[in-house]
């Protein structure tokens, strides 16, 4: 079992894997796009979004309008907890969720519903929605 004060840099991954690897192909253009930088230029963030069916879970840190995604392995379930990571949002589902969401085959009544039915788990739902903002930059 980890301890609660565990140095971050001995479980977070510079290399993204797995699931996290999927979401900084995609999200990591974004530093190239001026329009996001300049509307995230005094952003400063960091999210998890665990795919519970998979390994590894994206860290996203968001930092004056630069976008870094690195992978922690989600087992135990300690590494994701607030206190070892001191994220902003924290979002997980499984990854088929994931991907429905993506490809917006879902919709936010849909989510809604998985949510209060425990198949979605949100904390800091508030912050989640600079995160929300941030994907209507990726269309």
């Amino acid at each position: 079992m980890i301890k609660m004060n565990v140095n971050t840099s001995e479980i977070i991954s510079e290399q993204p894997r797995g699931f996290a690897g999927l979401i900084a192909r995609i999200m990591e253009k974004l530093n190239d796009n001026p329009d996001f930088k300049e509307s995230f230029k005094n952003v400063n963030r960091k999210y998890i979004l665990n795919a519970t069916n998979l390994d590894w879970a994206a860290f996203i840190e968001i930092n004056n309008g630069t976008i870094k995604v690195r992978s922690v392995p989600n087992k135990p379930r300690e590494n994701l907890k607030k206190k070892v990571l001191g994220w902003d949002g924290f979002l997980e589902m499984d990854s088929r969720l994931f991907l429905k969401i993506a490809l917006k085959r879902i919709s936010f009544l849909k989510i809604g519903f998985k949510w209060i039915t425990g198949k979605i788990k949100m904390k800091g739902i508030t912050k989640l929605l600079t995160l929300l903002k941030i994907f209507n930059y990726l269309e």
